[in-house]
């Protein structure tokens, strides 16, 4: 299942204001990739809004537990919200399927 994550983090928590977090945050990034495999998750893209405080992926995963689990392996405290998507050719599929239903 796919799932669109949205962290953000205050400006007080960020590690750019806080330089002495920064070597294990970038450590952390750096592993990220393995440590995501290791909970069995693919990771289709993560990008950084750094001025916003804002971080955004696109994840596969069983559950949201384990996107839970590779999020905390991060050394900053962020506000998570994590939605399932999906890719809009399956949404075409699944309109397809309803068009094609008869009402009732």
């Amino acid at each position: 299942m796919l799932f669109h994550l949205t962290a953000t983090h205050t400006v007080d928590n960020c590690p750019a204001y806080n330089r002495e977090r920064m070597p294990a945050v970038v450590e952390a990034i750096e592993a990220s990739e393995v440590r995501a495999k290791e909970l069995g998750i693919k990771v289709h893209f993560v990008v950084n809004a750094s001025p916003k405080h804002v971080i955004y992926a696109l994840l596969e995963a069983k559950t949201v537990a384990e996107i839970s689990l590779w999020v905390n392996s991060f050394p900053v405290k962020q506000d998570c919200d994590i939605n399932p998507v999906q890719s809009e050719a399956d949404f075409a599929a699944m309109a397809r399927d309803l068009i094609d239903r008869p009402a009732g």
